[in-house]
This record gives C-alpha cells, sequence and structure tokens, in this order.
C-alpha cells in the first residue's frame, strides 16, 4: 500500500538519501558511517567491521613500532646529553679542586671553600677561592718588639760595616770584637771624654 507524502517530505527524504549516498561512496566518510550505523544497530552485520582489517592492524602496529622507536632513541640521546654534561662538570670539578691542591691548600680549606661554592652557587674554584679569602682574610703577621733578628740583615747591603761581615761571614770573633772595641774607644774619645 502506497504512502502519501507531501512534497516538503519527499525533498527531505531524497536529500537524506543524497547525504547518505555521498557519505557512503567517500572513502574517507565511509567508514565513520558505517561505524554510527553499527553503534545504533550492534546486532546489524556490517562486514566492512566486523572482519577485522589485516592491512590496517598491520599498518596499526607498524606506526606504533616507529613512534615507540622513535621516543626510545629520543629518550638515549637525552640521556647521553645528560651523562656528557655530568662528566664534563665532574672533569671541570676536579680540575678546579687541583688548581687549589696546586696552591698547597689542605683537604680541609678545600672543603670549606667548596661548602662556600655551593651556597653561593659558585662553579669555579679559582673564584670561590677569591671569596673565601676575601671573607677569612689572613691573620696580620706577628710583630715583636725586637729588631734584633735583623741586625744581620745589614750584612748584605752594599755600605755595611766590614767588621759585621768579617763576623757574620767569617766568623772571626776576635778579630770582630778588636775592631768593636777599638771603634768604641775612639767613639767614646770623640765626644769628648
Amino acid at each position: 500500500m502506497p504512502v502519501e507524502i507531501d512534497e516538503s517530505q519527499l525533498a527531505t527524504h531524497q536529500q537524506v538519501s543524497r547525504f547518505v549516498t555521498a557519505a557512503l561512496n567517500n572513502p574517507k566518510t565511509r567508514r565513520k558511517l558505517l561505524e554510527i550505523d553499527k553503534t545504533l544497530n550492534p546486532d546489524k552485520a556490517i562486514p566492512e567491521l566486523d572482519e577485522s582489517n589485516p592491512l590496517h592492524d598491520e599498518l596499526k602496529a607498524l606506526r606504533e613500532e616507529i613512534a615507540a622507536d622513535r621516543q626510545a632513541r629520543k629518550d638515549a640521546e637525552e640521556e647521553k646529553k645528560a651523562a656528557d654534561g655530568k662528566a664534563e662538570w665532574d672533569r671541570s670539578w676536579s680540575r678546579g679542586q687541583q688548581k687549589l691542591r696546586d696552591l698547597r691548600l689542605s683537604d680541609e680549606s678545600i672543603n670549606e671553600i667548596e661548602k662556600l661554592m655551593t651556597e653561593r652557587n659558585i662553579v669555579d674554584h679559582e673564584a670561590g677561592l677569591a671569596l673565601f679569602e676575601k671573607l677569612h682574610p689572613p691573620p696580620p703577621p706577628v710583630m715583636t718588639g725586637s729588631s734584633r733578628f735583623g741586625w744581620f740583615d745589614e750584612v748584605n747591603k752594599p755600605d755595611a760595616d766590614p767588621s759585621v761581615k768579617q763576623l757574620v761571614e767569617e766568623q772571626d770573633y776576635d778579630g770582630f770584637l778588636g775592631t768593636a772595641i777599638d771603634k768604641a774607644r775612639r767613639d767614646y774619645r770623640a765626644n769628648g771624654a
């Protein structure tokens, strides 16, 4: 029995029919349209969806394998860069420690300098040493009240007394004493005694 429909319903049905036909004929939209149909009618047999597509599955597996390989290579490269950077850092740190050892600093002093370097984010041992010396200046030299220790320094001066040279260089005590006594007598007499 034929069903009567008006012209607007006919136009709508024709439009839907053209849309579905065009979607089924287009390879990009065909699978999506069939998946929608399968979702709405799960018991409906749709061979394209029900059968597994071995080529599609193989391509998908190959893409996943390639992506995993790329990620593994990227991770290995980043790990190598990090290891190389750490190795260079360790070599640089060891060279800095050796520079401080060459200056005859004790291990305790080097540890104190490195502690300061860590606190101040300093990577150069020479800069760390300079800051450490600025913050911890050496004590001033001990001065004695006596100048007798510099007495023999006079021997090396060009205008040094020959009798002092005689005492220091030749260790002629008797000659030195004879000369010193004679000089003291002359000075005494010359000053009005």
